[in-house]
């Protein structure tokens, strides 16, 4: 019988008389499949897009070899377990699956994580689209591969027992079913600022954008303030992608450290520039990295145009209490109103227009009314700022909220008003995130009614936003 059959035949059988037995096979083949691969080397082939597989000996760590019969011990214990039980064994820190450097992590084929003892947060999240510190689609490559029944991927990754150091990595995957796979991976050496230089694309979405400058802030906080900060002004070094997204470092007085596509702006103070609608973007910064991060939306020269101002979407997060850093990605009004948000908002005016104003703010204001999808919701002011609609906070209904101020000190509402007055158009504030509880940005679409009032809707910028694709 070969592997794949013993492996079916462990996961089809449920004769509840056959099944200690079947058990006490497995044992017994383990043991001599581990005696097997300690004294020679298991050959494989990558899949087609993968080329050769390294001869990889990670120092002071697993071999090939030993990750390979890892993840197959495995495979055979998910065939002789139900899959929670599985599930929970390898994502149990201290189980059977941990074992020096190795661990097992479990996905699902649509890329969300199952399963990771040393990750548990990423349990529940879908990583199919996270890039590496190359900026390569690394789950998106080790689910292809477990597609085609097994294989290996070499990416980069943040190593957990070297101070979260940017190192390189090889993966193995397996198929368990055809809803589920098993991996696990060793390091094989640091990566050099050459290897670790991002693609010429740049991240695509707020997740992507997110992980970008969190590698950034492990690089810095495993190689100290000053390695970070030269690595951080290198153009051609391992924290900019292409020719518009990179990294850029300041301090919480505002004071430039990193600005690697304009060197003559380091050692400026920032704190007092506004963008050229008038925003305060690095105070903005300031007090979001102060709050442990967060998403902003501003104009900034783009180096890909020349250095004209351009609309820009950033995260930001503090390193230490020194200095915090930031990325952007270059963006723009069509890319971050999305076509759903515009037809949410069509329609409610349609609304308006076929059963009056008055039936129209009724429904808006129907927290279970057809206005309400999902975290989209019609809110409505007048043009003196007094609040029609607002289905979450009935208080308000008639309160003048033109003065207003978002978390930052922004007067968003006055900023809405004069973008509904124009016709049309968006706006970026910070208000609660009902999702999260915490202050978020948020990017809003409106459009005048009658010339009298305004409505609209918005969304949240959170990491697993899809908005921001280029």
């Amino acid at each position: 019988m070969s592997y794949g059959e013993k492996a079916f035949f462990y996961r089809t059988s449920y004769h509840k008389r056959m099944r200690p037995l079947i058990i006490s096979i497995c044992t017994v083949l383990m043991i001599f499949l581990l005696s097997l691969t300690a004294g020679c080397t298991w050959q494989a082939s990558a899949p087609a897009d993968q080329g050769a597989v390294p001869a990889i000996t990670a120092e002071a760590g697993s071999t090939k070899e030993q990750m390979v019969t890892f993840v197959r011990e495995a495979v055979l214990y998910a065939g002789s377990h139900d899959k929670d039980t599985s599930l929970s064994e390898f994502s149990n820190r201290n189980g059977s699956f941990v074992r020096g450097d190795l661990y097992l992590y479990a996905y699902d084929f649509n890329g969300t994580t199952i399963a990771h003892p040393v990750n548990p947060e990423k349990i529940g999240i879908n990583r199919l689209y996270e890039p590496d510190a190359l900026g390569n689609f690394f789950i998106y490559d080790l689910r292809a591969a477990a597609i085609n029944g097994s294989g290996f991927v070499e990416y980069t990754y943040i190593n957990p027992v070297h101070n979260k150091a940017v190192e390189k990595k090889l993966g193995y995957v397996e198929k368990v079913d055809d809803t589920w796979w098993l991996g696990s991976g060793i390091y094989y050496g640091p990566a050099t600022p050459q290897e670790t230089t991002a693609s010429a694309t740049g991240p695509a979405t707020s997740r992507a954008l997110k992980e970008y400058v969190d590698n950034a802030a492990a690089y810095a906080m495993a190689n100290g303030k000053s390695t970070a900060i030269a690595a951080f002004n290198n153009r051609s070094g391992p924290f900019v992608q292409g020719s518009d997204t990179y990294v850029y470092a300041l301090d919480y007085s505002g004071t430039a450290l990193a600005l690697p596509f304009q060197p003559e702006k380091v050692g400026t103070d920032f704190l007092p520039v506004k963008d050229p609608a008038g925003k305060p973007y690095t105070a903005i910064e300031i007090q979001l990295a102060r709050a442990g991060g967060g998403y902003l939306l501003y104009q900034y020269p783009d180096p890909a145009a020349n250095l004209t101002p351009a609309l820009k979407i950033s995260y930001v997060r503090p390193v230490d209490d020194t200095y915090w850093i930031g990325a952007g990605i270059y963006t723009s009004e069509d890319r971050l109103i999305d076509t759903q948000l515009k037809q949410f908002v069509s329609g409610a005016k349609d609304f308006v227009q076929r059963y009056g104003k008055e039936a129209a703010l009724a429904e808006f204001n129907n927290p279970k009314g057809m206005f309400q999808s999902g975290e989209l919701y019609i809110f409505a002011n007048d043009y003196d700022g007094n609040v029609l609609a607002w289905p979450y906070r009935p208080d308000m209904i008639g309160k003048n909220h033109r003065n207003a101020t978002d978390a930052v000190g922004e007067h968003h509402i006055a900023g809405l008003l004069d973008k509904a007055k124009n016709g049309s158009g968006m706006t970026a504030y910070y208000t609660v995130d009902p999702l999260t509880n915490t202050t978020a940005l948020k990017i809003s679409y409106v459009t005048d009614v009658d010339g009298t009032w305004m409505l609209g809707a918005g969304r949240y910028i959170r990491p697993d936003s899809r908005v921001l694709l280029p």
